[in-house]
């Protein structure tokens, strides 16, 4: 299909964003057979029943916004202060997380729509409730302080202990983390008002009781054992080469699929690993799926034998 017009082609798929809102008239939606494997579908509100009848199949969202509106999309993070957010006759689309950095004072779009988190300053509930048509996840006011420095950080994230201490900071400043967050090294102080988490957090279990008081987090979190974890971001198999050659017992933390092949044994797995935060599925040979299960400290998916589907 032809990726500039969503309406040219049969079938509509494997897209994150799929933007109808120049569409004037059901005709022009008529061509579209499927729509399917699609993040987010944006429609004019008079076209609903047109867009009702496509069959759909994995459509992780569908906004509908008023005809003639002036559409403006955001993928990720948007840090915006709140005298800039957008003029009145906009619609906001947000899919990943808005971020408001100073009290809402300014106009606000007609309409915002996330797909994802939002975070405001306290004080900006009543103009931003009015504005906000629909949000995805999470809402969530921080409090707001003189001179006070949000450092934002996204995607696929260390943070290591000095980070976390903010010694060139104040206590006010916030620190934002959106995506696959890692923190690694000792944890002596938390030098921010607050640590805002949106996505996975995986943490020292050692250093568990010096975060969590300041953390808050929006998804998933994990506290893996000792200080000398392997981070793994897609799907990965592990066979005995690889336990082999590990000079000493880590963690291991899998935010894909973890698969474990045939010719490891259980003494290797027990010598060489402490602990396992799985934010994917894990399969392995029948004979493994009972230590796979107990060196899972957190485990967010299934684990299940390579050969069927039962453990």
């Amino acid at each position: 299909m032809n990726e500039n017009d969503p309406a040219s082609g049969h079938v509509v798929s494997d897209q994150p964003v799929v933007n109808f809102s120049h569409l004037t008239a059901p005709e022009q939606l008529s061509a579209i057979s499927r729509i399917e494997r699609v993040a987010l579908v944006m429609v004019p509100e008079s076209l609903a029943a047109a867009y009702a009848a496509i069959p759909s199949s994995r459509v992780a969202a569908t906004i509908y916004v008023p005809d003639g509106v002036n559409v403006r999309v955001h993928t990720g993070v948007l840090v915006v202060g709140g005298d800039g957010i957008g003029a009145p006759d906009d619609v906001l689309v947000i899919t990943g997380m808005l971020i408001i950095t100073s009290p809402v004072t300014g106009p606000l779009p007609q309409r915002i729509h996330v797909v994802g988190s939002v975070l405001a300053p306290r004080g900006s509930e009543a103009p931003l409730g009015l504005a906000l048509a629909g949000v995805t996840g999470s809402v969530s006011y921080y409090r707001p302080a003189q001179d006070q420095d949000i450092k934002v950080v996204s995607g696929q994230v260390r943070l290591s202990g000095a980070m976390l201490a903010n010694s060139s900071g104040q206590a006010g400043d916030l620190l934002i983390a959106a995506g696959q967050v890692i923190i690694t090294g000792e944890v002596t102080t938390v030098g921010y008002q607050q640590v805002i988490i949106a996505g996975q957090l995986v943490a020292p279990a050692a250093s568990r009781d010096m975060i969590e008081p300041r953390a808050q987090v929006q998804g998933q979190a994990a506290w893996y054992r000792g200080d000398d974890p392997r981070v793994f971001y897609d799907d990965t198999s592990l066979g005995p080469d690889f336990f082999r050659l590990l000079e000493h017992p880590v963690s291991l933390v899998v935010f894909g699929d973890l698969t474990i092949t045939a010719g490891v044994t259980e003494a290797m797995m027990r010598e060489k690993i402490t602990g396992i935060s799985l934010f994917g599925d894990a399969t392995a040979p029948p004979g493994l799926v009972g230590v796979l299960q107990a060196l899972s400290v957190d485990a967010f998916g299934a684990i299940r034998a390579s050969d069927g589907p039962g453990s």
